[in-house]
């Protein structure tokens, strides 16, 4: 007899989504990443998950988080291991106020903390209730990071909008971005890689994209999905370019229940 099925959501923020109506996920198992929360409001629902992987970025919005972990009902947060912080300076962080990684966000129990588990395969994540730790191995995406824990936490069907893979990363889409090696730094509202140009808009810093890194670590994930029994990955995502790996429904059909 084959499992049942407990369906989640990744809802991505790539420009995609202005082409789908996120609010019909309201009712969904859902998480979602990043700056996403700009538009909880406007989706009319707070997600189920949040998560965020690179320390660029949470270093750069890690005082909004505090505010979406003690005002939102969003049920569980994975924020990533930034024991980097000691190597940034102030001009690294939100408001310039530089913090030590074991005070910067709030010691909730619904917030967890994902280590780096270098060997860990997709089916041998450990999510640790009792010390609010999720060990997993750290993937520089986090679509699949999110799928990654969305397995743990047992969901064995995932489907994902707005994971378009496709990043515009040169001299015309970055006429406001200032490069500081491997972080970048926004001068203007002009963000053209996600659903809204204030996304990574002005004043933000955030990790420099890679869309290579990005399809080749979904492409990987593929295979390793297939030898897991019973867990089935569609995309509802249009034109993403991991549509060469993954099933793609549409959105509309999916929630009809097509597969």
């Amino acid at each position: 007899m084959s499992a049942e099925k407990k369906l989640a959501w990744i809802i991505g923020t790539g420009p995609s989504l202005n082409d789908i109506d996120v609010r019909k996920l309201k009712d969904h198992k859902t998480i979602t990443f990043n700056r996403a929360y700009i538009a909880f409001e406007d989706w009319g629902f707070d997600p189920t998950y949040y998560l965020s992987i690179d320390s660029n970025d949470l270093r750069a919005m890690y005082k909004d988080i505090n505010k979406v972990i003690n005002n939102s009902n969003v049920e569980a947060f994975f924020l990533t291991d930034c024991r980097d912080n000691k190597n940034h300076g102030p001009e690294h962080f939100q408001d310039q106020e530089k913090v030590d990684a074991e005070k910067m966000f709030v010691d909730k129990d619904n917030v967890y903390t994902i280590f780096n588990r270098p060997r860990a395969a997709l089916g041998s994540v450990v999510i640790d209730d009792d010390k609010n730790i999720a060990w997993a191995r750290h993937y520089n995406n986090s679509g699949y990071m999110g799928l990654i824990i969305l397995h743990a936490l047992g969901y064995n069907e995932i489907a994902f909008v707005g994971c378009d893979a496709r990043y515009k990363d040169d001299a015309e889409s970055n006429k406001d971005i200032i490069e500081h090696g491997r972080e970048y730094e926004s001068t203007a509202d002009t963000d053209v890689n996600h659903f809204r140009s204030d996304y990574f808009g002005k004043g933000m810093r955030f990790g420099k994209p890679n869309e290579s890194s990005i399809i080749s670590i979904w492409r990987r994930a593929a295979g390793e999905i297939e030898e897991i029994d019973g867990l089935e990955v569609y995309s509802c995502t249009p034109n993403s370019k991991l549509n060469d790996f993954y099933k793609y429904i549409d959105f509309e059909d999916f929630l009809n229940g097509k597969r």
